[in-house]
């Protein structure tokens, strides 16, 4: 675990108000190995991480990467294309021309 997963833990318990009684006493472990995987001194394991994201309620990948960032809607339509371009691939060259041909009519407004 790094430094920045046990802050993310900690300041994710602060912000889901709970104690670290109430929070050891529902992840069903000592208030002192709570302390210590806070503090970076226990290594936390990945069905830990996911019990503690559903606890404090956030999203398991803003515990443990320092660049997360919500999707925003560039990241959505990239999604979306990427699985509409997958889609395509499937096609076979005919009825792959035949889309295309279709969307450049669509884009130059003729349909």
């Amino acid at each position: 675990m790094s430094v920045f997963t046990a802050l993310k833990l900690k300041e994710a318990r602060i912000s889901a108000n709970l104690g670290l009684d109430e929070a050891a006493k529902q992840m069903n472990m000592s208030r002192r190995k709570l302390i210590t995987i806070e503090a970076n001194e226990t290594k936390v394991t990945v069905d830990e991480l996911v019990e503690f994201a559903n606890l404090y309620q956030v999203n398991v990948v803003s515990l443990i990467l320092e660049d997360y960032e919500e999707p925003g809607e560039e990241q959505i339509l990239c999604k979306r294309y990427a699985s509409f371009l997958r889609l395509l691939d499937q096609l076979s060259d005919k009825d792959r021309e035949d889309v295309i041909w279709v969307i450049k009519q669509r884009v130059a407004g003729y349909i």
